[in-house]
């Protein structure tokens, strides 16, 4: 086989690129919408911000989500009446949870869920 045109393998090669782009997207992509099946609903929302100070009203789990991301910060299991708290208290804090989320720290929403343990559906 021969090549005529010099530029075919840089056609080659820029489709290859451009088919790891969109997959690697789309993984991306696919790992937010699973994870967000999984957390609570809207109606077990209780809380949110960079000082939370919530106590559980009964046994259950809470989950702590950042919302632009959709990625789960922590889950903690909870009896009637612990405490839960976060605080972002530091500018080392800020600069580990933006590399952590992929992020700027500005931009995040920090959200607390709390599913209480006689709700919890069992796992598929």
């Amino acid at each position: 086989m021969t090549v005529e045109n010099g530029s075919r393998p840089f056609v080659l090669i820029a489709a290859l690129v451009l088919l790891g782009v969109v997959l690697a997207a789309g993984g991306c992509g696919s790992e937010q919408r699973s994870q967000m099946e999984y957390l609570p609903g809207e109606q077990y929302l209780v809380g949110g911000g960079f000082i939370i100070d919530w106590e559980a009203p009964e046994p259950g789990t809470v989950y702590l989500i950042e919302r632009q991301t959709g990625k789960i910060v922590e889950t903690r299991t909870l009896a009637e009446g612990e405490a839960y708290t976060f605080e972002v208290s530091s500018i080392v804090q800020a600069d580990e949870l933006e590399e952590l989320l992929g992020i700027s720290f500005a931009k995040t929403r920090f959200m607390l869920y709390f599913e209480p343990a006689k709700e919890k559906s069992p796992p598929r």
